[in-house]
């Protein structure tokens, strides 16, 4: 999804004389207080994951995810409706009640079953090479959909610092990029992941004959059994030098 992380960012941190009616959280509060609760919650999650999601398939799991993180993103479109305040609830206890908790939560239960696809999507002897490139991607992917977010909330023409800011544009933007955009691409994306269980293989290598060329495959058995080799002559090597 594209982030409007930097919009939410000047929103909540705005001082008095840029948004008066704003939250006006401190550095303190939005960042070391939301950042240890978010580290307690990321705990919770994977407790979480493990004793109910684990046995889903994929698809549900990624489903079930992207809906509630997507339905999380409501916490941060009351406050800055700031329908909190007019039922009474304080910014920072909806803010650590709502956002804190139910953001970061989503966040480890979608993580997980997308690390789980990226492990088993690696072919035999590849295994390092190929997720260290797809996390790269991902990482990558998180990076541009934060630029484009804070391209978005600069052409919109909030004025998100000095006097008299103004957040007017925010509340649509969050709607349409945070909660509609992600179930429109998210949701139909899982279509193209085999629906199994997480305990079982997304590919089945010696079905796909991954190692087509006999004399490749021969050559990577070798390469492996040549590791061993070095690795127990060294071992050897140290255990005389003990000696």
């Amino acid at each position: 999804r594209i982030r409007m992380t930097s919009g939410l960012n000047y929103f909540y941190t705005a001082n008095s004389n840029c948004l008066p009616d704003g939250p006006q959280f401190s550095y303190t509060f939005y960042i070391t207080l939301t950042g240890i609760v978010a580290s307690v919650i990321h705990l919770v999650a994977v407790m979480l994951y493990q004793a109910f999601m684990s046995s889903w398939k994929y698809r549900p799991a990624l489903i079930f995810s992207m809906v509630v993180g997507s339905l999380a993103t409501i916490v941060d479109l009351v406050i800055i409706m700031r329908w909190n305040v007019t039922i009474g609830i304080p910014d920072k206890v909806f803010f650590l009640l709502g956002n804190a908790t139910f953001e970061n939560l989503t966040n480890i239960l979608h993580a997980i079953p997308m690390c789980a696809i990226n492990a088993k999507m690696a072919p035999p002897g590849m295994e390092s090479a190929v997720y260290a490139f797809s996390v790269g991607i991902g990482t990558f992917c998180y990076m541009v959909s934060t630029l484009l977010g804070s391209a978005i909330i600069q052409q919109s023409g909030m004025k998100t610092i000095g006097d008299d800011c103004n957040f007017d544009d925010l509340p649509r933007l969050v709607v349409i990029f945070q909660i509609v955009v992600p179930l429109l691409v998210g949701v139909p994306a899982t279509l193209f992941i085999p629906n199994v269980h997480q305990t079982e293989s997304l590919i089945d290598w010696e079905k796909e004959r991954w190692y087509e060329d006999k004399g490749r495959s021969d050559q990577i058995l070798d390469s492996q059994e040549g590791t061993a080799t070095d690795d127990e002559a060294l071992d050897e090597q140290g255990e005389r030098l003990l000696v």
